[in-house]
């Protein structure tokens, strides 16, 4: 790793590259759908001037006149780089659910069995002797056995020092 700034210097960079292509792909659809043609500007310098001419209000300066005259009016072009900003957005905000959803690092979950597959390899028996070890956080639930004068089956669970018994 390199130093502390490094890292969010290049976030930032890779988060400014992807919206600087989103707002151009945008401006390309709407030349597509409202004006003359598909229209992308060729050349890093193209890029940057077409850019600025969107961040100041007048699309399509920048452009050689054979493209120029291919860019529909302002308010079908910013609506063309609306819906491609919303739509980086919503992909950003499925990658990052994705994200969240199967790579934890760190996460104490990970690689530990299901309640079906604990149950499947250890036995309910097994899983109501370890119970305390399994969720200490939760108060233990006793399996009683029946005894004249109780309810038969059910659940025992302390109850401030007296016990009660839960039907299931």
């Amino acid at each position: 790793m390199g130093r502390a700034g490094e890292t969010a210097l290049v976030v930032v960079c890779a988060v400014l590259l992807a919206v600087s292509l989103a707002a151009l792909a945008g401006f390309g659809l709407a030349c597509l759908v409202a004006g003359g043609g598909w229209v992308w500007p060729h050349g890093s310098n193209l890029d940057m001037r077409v850019l600025g001419g969107l961040a100041s209000g007048h699309p399509g300066r920048g452009l050689p006149p054979q493209l120029a005259a291919r860019v529909p009016a302002a308010a079908a072009v910013y609506t063309g780089v609306a819906v491609a900003e919303l739509g980086l957005l919503a992909l950003t905000g499925a990658g990052w659910m994705v994200f969240a959803r199967y790579y934890r690092p760190g996460d104490a979950r990970a690689g530990m069995a299901t309640r079906s597959e604990a149950q499947q390899v250890l036995g309910t028996a097994r899983l109501w002797a370890g119970w305390s070890l399994i969720r200490p956080d939760l108060h233990q639930p006793v399996h009683r056995p029946h005894s004249r004068g109780e309810p038969a089956g059910g659940l025992v669970e302390p109850d401030g020092g007296a016990l009660r018994t839960v039907e299931s």
